[in-house]
């Protein structure tokens, strides 16, 4: 019977193939070494200690992952709705091919959304949801909230690597 629980850093390996998954459903090659190694190690680092971070898991019973997700704390300037600036950001949603319309991610989005509220006293969650996973943060109460998210990086800079 497959198990929820909250992730562990031995789980390292196997949440950067969960999140390389969604990675290639969006189009995105991440078969890069020197991606999975510094995604392996970031896990490993922020679930070791990081009290701002968490992963849900769903373990099968073979002991392999099939689904997980993320949840940390960014820290805003305040505003006249959210006065000490905190909200949570739900990323890295990602559930195995093999494993998908089970309900899965529902469970880990529910056990994100309770960690958000209940351990970190948040009332507000972001995410950046894919066509396929709206339908279910819809269901969970998020809503589009319109606007344009835009990014910039410097030239010649592959966007996210620190520059040489």
């Amino acid at each position: 019977m497959p198990t929820l629980r909250r992730a562990v850093p031995a789980d390292a390996a196997e949440l950067v193939r969960l999140r390389s998954l969604m990675h290639e459903a969006m189009g995105t090659d991440a078969s890069d070494p020197d991606y999975q190694q510094a995604c392996t190690a970031a896990f490993a680092r922020r679930l070791a200690g990081d009290p701002s971070f968490v992963a849900f898991v769903v373990e099968g019973d073979d002991g392999g992952l099939l689904a997980s997700g993320v949840g940390f704390v960014e820290e805003h300037l305040p505003s006249p709705t959210s006065l000490d600036g905190r909200r949570g950001h739900v990323a890295s949603m990602s559930t195995d091919p093999r494993a998908r319309r089970q309900g899965h991610a529902r469970q880990v989005l529910e056990a994100l959304l309770r960690w958000m509220r209940e351990e970190q006293g948040l009332g507000r969650v972001d995410l950046r949801a894919t066509p396929d996973g709206q339908p279910l943060y819809e269901q969970a109460g998020f809503r589009v909230l319109g606007g344009a998210t835009m990014s910039w990086t410097a030239p010649g800079v592959r966007p996210g690597m620190p520059q040489a």
